[in-house]
C-alpha cells in the first residue's frame, strides 16, 4: 500500500528501516538535502497555509497544474518540488532528482525492471500544515497501478525529517490507484488511508506532511511505472 533515494547529490543517506515482507526500504522515501555546488536550493521549508488564500469557491487549493513546465509549485503558503526516485535497479525517466519532463501541461514518468522496492514520483513539501484539508485531488493517466503515500513524521525516520525509530518505518498512510489511458480525477480522502500490515502503527497527522508519493511497487514481479500527472490539488474540509 502507500507514502514518500539514492540519486544525485540531492539524496540523503537513509536509515535501513524494515519494509514489506521484511526487506529493507532504505532509499524508498525521497528527500532533497543541501544542494551540490552549482545547484539551487528549492526554497522548500516548514510552511503553514494562509487562511483562505488561494482556495476557490469550491474549497479547492490548486498546488500545481504543470503549466509552467518546471518542478516547483507554491500556493497559499505551501511550497514544494517534484522529483523522481527509485531503488536504483533500473533506469527511470526522468532520472532520479533531475527535474521533470513536461509536455502539454503534463509530466510523464516511465521505467521498468525495478527489482528491489520500486520507483516513484514525489511531490515534496518538507513540512506543511495541511490540517484544514480533507482530501487530495489528482488528475492522472497511464497504465497499471500506483500507490499514493502520504509521508508524515510519524511514519518517516529522522533521516527523512521524521520521528519513526526501528522497524516499520516508511509504512506511510496510503491507497492504491488504478490508472487508465484517459485522464481521470482521483479524490483521495485522507481519513480513508491506511498503513501496510508491516508498518509501525501511527496516527495520521496532517500537521507536518513531508510529501505525497506516487509509487510503483514490486509485487512478486519487477515494478514498472507509466504515469502522467496533469494536476494536483487539495480539498478543504466541509464547514460545520
Amino acid at each position: 500500500m502507500v507514502s514518500p533515494c539514492v540519486a544525485c547529490a540531492l539524496a540523503l543517506a537513509l536509515l535501513a528501516c524494515g519494509g514489506e515482507g521484511g526487506r529493507s526500504r532504505a532509499g524508498e522515501t525521497a528527500a532533497p538535502a543541501t544542494p551540490a555546488p552549482g545547484e539551487q536550493s528549492s526554497g522548500v521549508g516548514s510552511l503553514t497555509p494562509e487562511s483562505g488564500a488561494g482556495v476557490d469557491a469550491n474549497g479547492e487549493l490548486l498546488l500545481d497544474d504543470l503549466s509552467d513546465g518546471d518542478a516547483k509549485f507554491s500556493a497559499a503558503g505551501i511550497s514544494g518540488e517534484w522529483f523522481t526516485y527509485s531503488d536504483g535497479t533500473a533506469a527511470v525517466t526522468p532520472p532520479d532528482h533531475t527535474g521533470l519532463l513536461v509536455s502539454g501541461g503534463q509530466t510523464h514518468v516511465s521505467g521498468e525492471g525495478f527489482s528491489d522496492w520500486g520507483v516513484g514520483l514525489s511531490a515534496y513539501l518538507r513540512s506543511a500544515d495541511l490540517t484544514r484539508f480533507c482530501s487530495l485531488k489528482l488528475s492522472a493517466r497511464g497504465s497499471g497501478s500506483i500507490v499514493l503515500e502520504v509521508a508524515t513524521p510519524a511514519t518517516s525516520p529522522a533521516s527523512e525529517g521524521g520521528t519513526c525509530v526501528g522497524n516499520g518505518c516508511f509504512g506511510h498512510f496510503a491507497t492504491s490507484l488504478q490508472l487508465g489511458a484517459e485522464l481521470q480525477e482521483f479524490t483521495i480522502d485522507f481519513a480513508r488511508l491506511t498503513q501496510p500490515s508491516w508498518a509501525q502503527p501511527a496516527q495520521l497527522s496532517l500537521a507536518g506532511v513531508i510529501s505525497f508519493n506516487f509509487v510503483a511497487k514490486v509485487a512478486g514481479t519487477p515494478a514498472a511505472i507509466d504515469l502522467w500527472v496533469d494536476r494536483l490539488a487539495l480539498q478543504s474540509c466541509p464547514r460545520g
